[in-house]
């Protein structure tokens, strides 16, 4: 595994139990954090409307920063934690503030948005929250440093393999393709965007009046441009 991760002078792992607890606060980052957070969920959920059947429910749903309960530490003591954006294959009703693994099952994807604050226990396989995803079954799992002052490669993933974490390399467009879901992740700048895998992209926050605002122009202008050669022909006769 990569180990080109921003030193710090604190121990690693720090003292005391590790990963500790998320927290509703500890979780909420820079708008930078929660912008990446928005487009990410915004981009899997757009994708999963496309893909479904008519009439019938989506093939999966993202939440973020919901409490996932029932994960382990590595001495096998309960966790709580606050995923930045998660998915499972089934429905998850929409006023519920937390899900279980008991209930629920694992997670198929969870992304982790790296801050100063989490990026040490995100990043940590062996005994912080990749074991802990692992443990519980989750198939894969990204982190994602818009910045780069974490992870200097902006992403880092992995797919778990007999139980483990492996690293998951991303495909020669650069994005990393999930086998779960028909979703690809990368970044553009510092900007994370969720691409179909046959490589359409989705509109981020802010895009999607500008990109109305477009086609609303084009068909105007179509418009004008059928009419002026409809006056064209009546004018000829």
């Amino acid at each position: 595994m990569a180990s080109e991760t921003r030193t710090r002078a604190r121990p690693f792992p720090p003292t005391g139990k590790w990963p500790p607890d998320d927290t509703e606060e500890s979780v909420l980052g820079t708008d930078l954090h929660q912008t990446t957070i928005t487009n990410l969920r915004w981009g899997i959920n757009e994708i999963a409307r496309l893909r479904r059947a008519p009439e019938g429910p989506v093939p999966w749903k993202a939440l973020s920063q919901n409490a996932l309960l029932g994960c382990l530490h590595f001495d096998g003591s309960s966790y709580r934690t606050y995923p930045d954006v998660f998915v499972y294959r089934h429905p998850i009703d929409p006023d519920r503030g937390s899900v279980t693994l008991a209930a629920d099952g694992p997670p198929i994807l969870v992304i982790e948005v790296l801050s100063d604050s989490t990026y040490e226990a995100d990043i940590d396989i062996v005994r912080g929250k990749g074991y802990s995803y692992a443990h519980a079954g989750v198939r894969e799992y990204l982190a994602v440093d818009p910045t780069g002052a974490f992870l200097p490669e902006g992403i880092r993933a992995w797919h778990l393999v007999d139980e483990t974490y492996r690293l998951w390399a991303p495909h020669g467009d650069g994005r990393w393709h999930s086998a779960q879901i028909d979703v690809a992740i990368a970044l553009e700048g510092a900007m994370a965007t969720v691409y179909t895998r046959d490589g359409r992209r989705i509109l981020r926050e802010g895009e999607v009046e500008e990109e109305l605002t477009r086609l609303h122009q084009e068909l105007d202008r179509l418009r004008r441009l059928l009419d002026a050669r409809q006056q064209g022909a009546e004018d000829s006769l």
